[in-house]
């Protein structure tokens, strides 16, 4: 949920203790006098040309920890002091400010001024504080949030030796500066004809991709491929949602690249690959509880080999395939229905379902409803989905899995720990990560 919006209103005549009640700045009754008295006397600054938001990927979901703001004239210097910030209607740390070139990095002399903040998560809404996504309660899916809003207090900034205080309220949403996403400079989709799981009937679908491909990793003779499906919030058709909400940039970035190594080069190809509705979309649009075939089997498998034969340095025998939630639902599903085509897989939180659970003659699942929490749930049986003829399909493919052991979603006892039992009964090895 977002905070309150700051109300008060800016003039010319902005000091340093204008948002007092709405930011952590420094007073003005706390700085020097001398400092003081140029602050007061500073003129409000009208060349004001916009605010980008600077936003990141954390594995919390995407935060904003810098802003940048591009003026008409250059500035000669920045005193960090006294800057107070709200986005999004949060108030936030200011930790650093200083000039810097039109993407943040630090610069003397420049038209842009970077603010730096703390960033934290908000164990209420399940969000970075600031974070640029709106949940949509209607479709379970993140979205841009439609207005960002921030708002700057700054008591003093230098600009040809004259003092200049700002006051900024912009709606910067669409002014987004995003290395992460920056990152994936491959991007696409993939179109095909399937039946509908539930209807038979032919249909036409098409998943969204993005793929960072390392330079110079085409000169090595076989590379690998990591791929990655995202989680119930980051379905859709823009990838940023899917690369942003589960932070994929790791996975293409050093501390990961560094362990895939062919002959002298080293790095992997990245691909995610994004679904307009839900991985767990057995062909009604809605999201089912992992007991049944995904309708997006077949053309996610489409998908990949035609990216691997657009790019026939990649290596068949090091393809690995990871997801979290719906995406680790998937994970197991096409690690199943394909089990000789991945070389490993790890799926996080997984929500490929143990149980069956009831259905209707139509083939969508029975839900009962709760008045008193307005939520509804699905009806479990005793009937085994993971069945041995499943266990056997990946019984020798390597496979990491991890989850929390409080997650309230997707619920251990119903997924991770009863397949991983059986897993192991079967005189399989799998590691698990269980973090309690």
């Amino acid at each position: 949920m977002r905070g309150k919006i700051c109300s008060t209103i800016f003039t010319s005549g902005i000091t340093a203790g204008l948002l007092a009640s709405c930011g952590s700045g420094e007073s003005a009754d706390q700085q020097d006098p001398e400092q003081q008295e140029s602050v007061q006397s500073a003129d409000a600054y009208a060349g004001v040309v916009k605010t980008s938001i600077y936003v990141k990927g954390y594995e919390g979901g995407p935060g904003v920890p810098k802003l940048i703001i591009e003026l008409e004239d250059a500035v000669d210097s920045v005193d960090p002091s006294g800057w107070q910030v709200m986005t999004a209607g949060a108030e936030r740390t200011v930790t650093d400010v200083y000039t810097a070139d039109e993407n943040g990095n630090p610069q003397e002399n420049s038209n842009f001024i970077a603010i730096d903040m703390g960033t934290s998560f908000n164990d209420e809404t399940f969000s970075v504080v600031g974070s640029p996504f709106t949940y949509n309660t209607m479709t379970s899916m993140n979205e841009w949030s439609p207005v960002y809003e921030v708002v700057i207090a700054a008591p003093s900034i230098t600009i040809d030796d004259g003092f200049y205080s700002l006051s900024i309220t912009e709606d910067a949403v669409n002014n987004r500066i995003s290395p992460d996403t920056d990152l994936f400079t491959a991007r696409g989709s993939f179109t095909g004809t399937y039946a509908n799981p539930m209807t038979d009937l032919e249909e036409e679908l098409t998943l969204s991709t993005a793929a960072y491909e390392p330079e110079g990793l085409a000169e090595g003779e076989a590379n690998p491929l990591v791929i990655w499906l995202h989680g119930q919030g980051e379905g859709g058709t823009d990838p940023d949602i899917a690369i942003l909400g589960n932070e994929v940039s790791a996975l293409a970035k050093e501390e990961i690249q560094s362990y895939f190594q062919t002959d002298d080069v080293t790095g992997a190809y990245v691909l995610t690959v994004q679904t307009p509705t839900y991985w767990m979309d057995e062909g009604d649009g809605t999201n089912g509880n992992g007991s049944g075939v995904s309708r997006y089997t077949e053309i996610l498998m489409d998908t990949i080999d035609e990216y691997v034969a657009t790019h026939p340095d990649v290596d068949t025998d090091r393809i690995y395939l990871g997801g979290c939630s719906n995406g680790g639902y998937m994970t197991m599903n096409m690690a199943i229905q394909y089990p000789d085509y991945f070389a490993a897989a790890y799926p996080v939180c997984e929500a490929y379902a143990y149980y069956e659970y009831e259905r209707n003659s139509d083939g969508t699942y029975v839900k009962t409803n709760d008045e008193a929490t307005g939520t509804s749930s699905f009806v479990k049986t005793e009937q085994v989905w993971f069945t041995e003829e499943k266990i056997q399909a990946i019984k020798d493919l390597p496979i990491w899995l991890v989850q929390s052991a409080d997650d309230p979603v997707v619920v251990p006892r119903n997924y991770l720990l009863p397949t991983y039992q059986a897993l192991v009964q079967s005189g399989a090895e799998k590691h698990l990560g269980f973090l309690l």
